[in-house]
């Protein structure tokens, strides 16, 4: 279902944007209001109008069928018109706004084409990969300009006129205001990837000022359109849309997979939590993957346009089963480390370690029957990704894990680029089965092999939840995510539920009497695991980390008092 929103325009029209002049580079009428049903012809990328060579490149990726996202806002993109694309995570929206940027490009390919934006440096890189991969046929190039990098040699590649330029806001920004030289005036198309992260904050959210800042360098609203694409909605989405358009022309929105029962859900919700924002924008990526792991991606997001078995629901994936267990706070690790033993292959150990002969602080494996069991409430996962609250948290557990033989890998933005480089490196080949995670990961990262997330800590925020659990079960794939529950989190468990529009099942598989018997193992690999942290000086990382965080915070109040707001 699709529909217009405007701060100026008030349209409600029941035209299709189809019958919209395919001339004009922005509308100057009021957008009609579009009505998915006007879609159901479009059934390959050929009714798409795409053009044939793209096709073809399409067709050798194994990527043969556009998804519903894809079906519904391309045409629009197409006819010149600003876009906001609500779709359920795994759903390929990466290609529903690459694809009509790409298919434009032929027409004009000389110098900076389109500019994309995402919160976090992973995403931002996976983004690149995957433009540079379908882009192949003409011969694309992309600058990556995220934070943390040498702003010297970004600043060079800038200077080349990349056909697309990518990153996270505020390392874009800040290499347009300090160099004179580079120029998006000729900037076709300004896009958003989990634009409400970007956009739903409040004032004092430094991603949307950036966004902006970019925004009125790339002329949105004469010649430059834009492509904002997110799995939620929300009033604050709309409100920040606005801001970077000035208000001027409408927005067509798209919504597929429940995205306005979601939106409406997330409305109410989010005034019942505090607003908050992390933000990633001062991350940078200087190395690229391969092209097969972007291949991967690519191809995991496209599945056909409906699935006559799966009916989704809201924002999350229709395949995904969510579960809780209810434990006491202070068995938490325990129940963690009971969740990877039961629910994972071999426990979540290393392949070759399973037959060999194997030693850890007390660590016993499972025992598995001879066949493998493909239901991942009884041992079936392949792989997982453990969301924490904290940078700390993620460090200790990574180290618990490994003193249980357990071989995980961290993401967290204490850790160096290259570190984090490596890490996903690791986990995304398989070398290793856990990757323990802050909300840094939460975000459009496309890992196919994810079958089993766990939330060790519920998110103070329901919407991302959404994102958390939507690292599995992706492109019509099925997965599970079971999270802990304390006795303090029964409030946030109902905010996530009344979002997701679902309901957590109680887990009946992760039983006490298994976890007690872990508890000596695990304590001792916790406090192995702080005496080691302690030892690479940990500690004093963190607490500089803190401090710079409570001077950002007393700058936002301060910006705030300003303003009014508070």
């Amino acid at each position: 279902m699709s529909k217009l929103f405007s701060s100026k325009t008030k349209a409600n029209k029941s035209q299709s944007l189809t019958s919209a002049p395919s001339s004009s580079l922005l509308p100057s009428e009021p957008i009609p209001s579009y009505v998915s049903n006007t879609t159901s012809s479009l059934k390959t990328f050929q009714d798409l109008s795409l053009p044939t060579p793209l096709i073809t490149t399409l067709s050798k990726l194994g990527i043969t069928k556009p998804t519903q996202i894809q079906i519904s806002s391309i045409p629009p993109a197409l006819s010149g018109h600003n876009i906001l694309g609500i779709s359920s995570t795994g759903s390929g929206k990466t290609l529903a706004f690459a694809l009509p940027i790409l298919t434009k490009l032929q027409l004009d390919p000389y110098g900076v084409f389109a500019v994309v934006v995402s919160p976090t440096r992973e995403l931002a890189k996976q983004i690149d990969e995957q433009i540079n991969l379908v882009g192949a046929t003409y011969s694309v190039s992309t600058a990556l300009i995220t934070g943390g990098g040498d702003m010297v040699k970004q600043a060079l590649s800038l200077s080349s006129k990349p056909h697309f330029v990518v990153g996270t806001p505020g390392r874009i920004r800040a290499l347009l205001d300090n160099d004179g030289q580079v120029n998006f005036k000729g900037v076709r198309f300004f896009v958003l990837d989990e634009a409400d992260r970007i956009l739903s904050s409040r004032l004092a959210n430094g991603l949307l000022k950036d966004c902006v800042a970019i925004a009125e360098k790339c002329r949105v609203g004469r010649r430059c359109q834009v492509l904002a694409f997110s799995a939620t909605g929300g009033k604050g989405v709309k409100e920040g849309l606005d801001s970077i358009s000035g208000g001027e022309g409408g927005f067509v929105e798209v919504l597929v997979g429940g995205g306005k029962k979601a939106e409406d859900r997330e409305s109410k919700v989010g005034q019942q939590q505090e607003e908050g924002s992390s933000s990633d924008s001062d991350s940078d990526s200087d190395d690229g993957s391969s092209s097969s792991a972007a291949l991967e991606v690519a191809k995991a997001s496209q599945t056909s346009p409906s699935s006559p078995s799966l009916t989704p629901t809201a924002a999350i994936p229709a395949g995904l089963k969510q579960q809780y267990i209810f434990m006491p706070h202070a068995m938490r690790d325990m129940y963690l480390v009971a969740c990877v033993r039961h629910l994972m292959k071999e426990g979540g150990v290393r392949k070759e370690d399973v037959d060999g002969e194997f030693s850890g602080s007390g660590w016993t494996l499972p025992k598995r029957g001879g066949e493998e069991d493909e239901d991942l409430t009884k041992g079936g996962a392949r792989s997982a990704v453990v969301f924490v609250g904290t940078c700390e948290r993620a460090a200790h557990m990574e180290g618990t894990f490994r003193e249980l033989g357990i071989d995980a890998v961290a993401l967290h933005s204490l850790l160096t680029q290259d570190r984090r480089n490596a890490a996903l490196g690791k986990f995304k080949s398989q070398q290793v089965r856990v990757l323990i995670a802050t909300d840094i990961a939460s975000r459009g990262l496309d890992i196919p092999t994810v079958d089993l997330v766990i939330n060790s800590e519920l998110p103070r925020k329901a919407r991302d939840y959404i994102h958390r659990v939507g690292r599995t079960a992706r492109a019509g794939r099925r997965g599970l995510a079971v999270t802990l529950v304390g006795e303090e989190d029964v409030g946030l468990v109902h905010a996530a539920e009344k979002l997701a529009g679902r309901e957590m099942e109680k887990n009946e598989d992760i039983k006490d009497r298994d976890v007690l018997k872990l508890m000596s193992s695990v304590a001792k690999a916790s406090r192995l695991t702080k005496v080691k942290l302690d030892e690479v000086g940990f500690g004093k990382l963190v607490k500089k980390r803190k401090g710079r965080k409570e001077k950002e915070r007393k700058a936002r109040q301060k910006v705030l008092r300003q303003a009014g707001l508070k």
